[in-house]
């Protein structure tokens, strides 16, 4: 099995397993949205601070036509905060709680017993399990708490005046289930040759980097448990980074430190009819259809600063780093690199 079908299989096991219940959800209409928006958040917001991590593991540029290439791991640690949400029936109209706790898990939280109950507007009604987290599945003993790792391969290039042209690529890949892209492209540009009296201070190397990143995935279940027509899940992902970087080179380890801002947005629809049946035994058939049930939107935004450290082993370099945000992360790589 190649690399990219590899990742596509992940990609369907994760998105069948989640769709297969958000489709219970979706009974609540409106609701859903308002739930799934506290249940889905985390998960999402630590993807996007994930893909804006891991573009340097220096300050200095490669000469002209020099390039790397660099395979990273990055994992953005959940607040604890935000493993959790209370449902507040205030926020709700068809959505209730039947059995159970009002203290709900995110996707990134543990299990829970709590049943809900939605109720359509002739007072029939259809209980399901409320979303089951996946904290309790992260290792209790890990040296880092339950965090969203996320590998890339980056490929880099240095142009004429001190520029680097870095770009991440997955190709779009599609299969009878899902189909999945993702375009980055990074530019990273050398200060210190415009600033001459950092020349006394061969060791120091400053340059600024300003990054993008597109993500799509669209997911038609070949099978599902709700009968209707033209049943999927469409997401989008932007992301994009601006930051100076400041590095100290002494040939065998380097010591790097970014600043800047990180930023993102990504909208999940589920589109389709979905048709359920409100009464006693809690079947879904087609008594009531639901149209086009979930479009959720998600931002992050905020200041950032990233430490790290590289070990240079001839052409190849090996680096770590952690990064203070609000999701805080840490990323470590290893790259070959030709100046």
């Amino acid at each position: 099995m190649n690399k990219n079908k590899l990742i596509l299989a992940l990609l369907i096991l994760f998105t069948s397993q989640t769709y297969a219940q958000l489709e219970e959800v979706f009974a609540a209409r409106d609701d859903a949205q308002t739930y799934l928006n506290h249940y889905l958040s985390p998960v999402m917001n630590g993807l996007m601070y994930n893909l804006n991590n891991g573009w340097y593991h220096t300050g200095k540029t490669h000469d002209k036509w020099g390039f790397d290439l660099t395979l990273t791991a990055s994992a953005s640690m959940i607040p604890e905060a935000e493993k959790m949400f209370i449902f507040d029936a205030a926020e709700y109209n068809y959505m209730s709680i039947s059995s159970g706790s009002n203290e709900l898990p995110t996707a990134a939280g543990s299990e829970t017993s709590t049943v809900l109950i939605a109720t359509n507007t002739e007072g029939e009604s259809v209980t399901f399990d409320a979303l089951q987290g996946v904290g309790n599945k992260w290792p209790s003993n890990f040296f880092i708490p339950v965090s969203l790792p996320t590998p890339m391969i980056q490929a880099g290039v240095g142009i004429p005046s001190g520029t680097d042209v870095k770009l991440r690529y997955f190709p779009k890949t599609t299969n009878e289930e899902l189909s999945y892209s993702l375009l980055g492209i990074g530019i990273q540009h050398d200060l210190t040759q415009h600033l001459q009296f950092l020349d006394k201070i061969p060791t120091l190397h400053i340059s600024a980097l300003g990054s993008f990143t597109q993500a799509q995935l669209t997911y038609t279940p070949a099978e599902s448990a709700v009968e209707g027509e033209g049943q999927r899940l469409e997401m989008k992902v932007g992301t994009y980074t601006l930051q100076v970087i400041g590095d100290i080179d002494l040939k065998l380890v380097n010591f790097y430190l970014g600043m800047g801002y990180t930023g993102g947005a990504t909208n999940i629809d589920a589109l389709g009819a979905y048709q359920y049946d409100y009464d006693e035994n809690g079947s879904f058939e087609a008594d009531e259809t639901v149209t086009d049930p979930m479009h959720l939107n998600f931002e992050i935004n905020g200041f950032k600063t990233t430490a790290g450290v590289r070990f240079n082993f001839g052409p190849v370099r090996f680096f770590a780093d952690y990064t203070l945000q609000k999701y805080p992360a840490i990323a470590t790589g290893l790259a070959f690199s030709l100046r």
